[in-house]
């Protein structure tokens, strides 16, 4: 956690200072605990953190970085842009420590590899990595702001929706190692087409140092775009014919089982978590500990100790229904897996399937392929939500609220997928099953 004063960020920041002050942290949301630390006024389209500047002097803070002028009692730092220096001084703090920084992005799965990769790190010694879904350009910096002296490892995902935004987060933290998931149609419309986004992504390996080891799916279709980005950085492949890879993979109700090996060590691995796409997702981890001079023993232990994160394909039980919590996001590469997972399950199977986002020109097409997929997948019945939505071409609601009565009303004993892009807030209706069954 950065601690430091009010003329040193000046300094780095271009910035002046009214009063020399020192403090401990630098927070951006009066909403966190911001005793004794530096508030960073940020702006942007729709909040505006110099309204918020009274709310940080009473609980607390030592001084204010603004670039607006203030009527406030704080010491205060007048920069030219707070969200330029908010990057800047989390970059300077980075540069200050120096962990291992191995960086993830993805269209799908960097989330759960990055929890995995931070289990079994965390294992061998001190571990900073992503909280949440802080992987964009303000999420990024307050992550690398708690780098601490002990962090021997710092795992950071990165998400972006258009060219040269990885390349940026790369800047701040400077990654020595990088490892990419995957790339699909995820925020196609953002980025204009598959080409671009592939460049996107490959952003995070032209990013490391000579001595930089980039981390790729074998069985990715852009694999070559990224082993030529890398040039004479080290390329690990992982997944089958690489040294990396699983077999014997038996999928149950709750978990997966599989034989992990590494470099000709082979372990038996029971991840608490649904979904044969996970099984990527652990390879990689893996892939990136054994380079790193990780046990096999350890990685077998820190991906058995991972779970699935809030609204990422959680299996839930709700009264008479099995509930497919994926309610976070959605894409058409990830609505196909998850369907995958759904009819998987024995009974009736359900999909409730909600708009996906950013898909651009393409987007009607996309989400028929979906319907259309789910059709061919043996799921019993197709219902949707939202605009785009209608183009799965399965029976239509106009609301949650509608949706979940009939779900209550005839699908009794239904294995129920919940899925669609954040912006339909599908977690709702999942929370109404919830609220459901502990009112029962």
């Amino acid at each position: 956690m950065l601690s430091s004063n009010s003329q040193t960020i000046a300094d780095i920041t271009g910035g002046s200072s009214t009063t020399y002050v020192e403090f401990d942290g630098v927070y951006t949301d009066t909403r966190e605990e911001g005793r004794g630390k530096l508030f960073i006024a940020l702006e942007g389209e729709s909040f505006d953190g110099h309204d918020f500047v009274q709310c940080a002097e009473d609980a607390g803070a030592k001084a204010v970085i603004a670039h607006k002028e203030l009527a406030t009692s704080l010491p205060t730092i007048t920069v030219s842009n707070t969200e330029e220096a908010y990057r800047t001084i989390a970059s300077w703090h980075r540069q200050s420590f120096s962990p291992t920084v191995i960086a993830i992005t993805g269209s799908n799965g960097k989330t759960s590899t990055k929890n995995m990769l931070a289990n079994i790190l965390s294992l061998d010694a001190p571990t900073l990595c992503t909280q949440g879904n802080l992987n964009n350009h303000l999420g990024v910096p307050k992550t690398l702001l708690n780098i601490k002296k002990e962090h021997k490892y710092c795992v950071i995902e990165m998400g972006a929706n258009h060219v040269n935004e990885i390349s940026l987060l790369c800047h701040l933290s400077k990654p020595n190692f990088a490892i990419i998931t995957n790339a699909n149609n995820a925020h196609l419309g953002e980025f204009g087409s598959l080409d671009n986004l592939v460049k996107a992504k490959g952003e995070i390996i032209d990013a490391l140092p000579a001595s930089g080891v980039a981390f790729i799916n074998v069985g990715s279709p852009h694999k070559s775009a990224w082993v030529k980005i890398a040039g004479n950085r080290d390329c690990v492949l992982f997944g089958d014919n690489t040294a990396i890879f699983a077999t014997n993979i038996v999928e149950k109700k709750s978990v997966l089982q599989f034989n992990l090996h590494c470099n000709n060590e082979t372990t038996a691995i029971t991840l608490s978590m649904i979904g044969r796409h996970q099984i990527e997702n652990a390879i990689a981890a893996a892939a990136c500990a054994i380079q790193l001079g990780i046990d096999i023993n350890h990685i077998k232990q820190g991906l058995e100790l991972t779970t699935p994160e809030q609204g990422r394909l959680n299996l839930l039980s709700c009264g008479n229904f099995t509930i497919l919590d994926d309610s976070y996001n959605a894409n058409p590469h990830s609505m196909k897996a998850a369907i995958d997972t759904l009819v998987a399950h024995a009974g009736e199977k359900i999909a409730v399937l909600g708009s996906m986002a950013e898909l651009g020109e393409e987007s009607s097409n996309l989400h028929q392929e979906i319907g259309d997929y789910a059709r061919q997948s043996s799921v019993n019945q197709v219902y949707t939500i939202g605009e785009d939505a209608k183009n799965y071409q399965g029976e239509h609601f106009a609301d949650i609220e509608s949706l979940h009565h009939h779900l209550s009303e005839h699908h009794s004993g239904a294995t129920i997928l919940i899925k669609g892009s954040r912006l339909m807030q599908l977690d709702k209706l999942v929370n109404l099953f919830a609220k459901t069954t502990n009112s029962a």
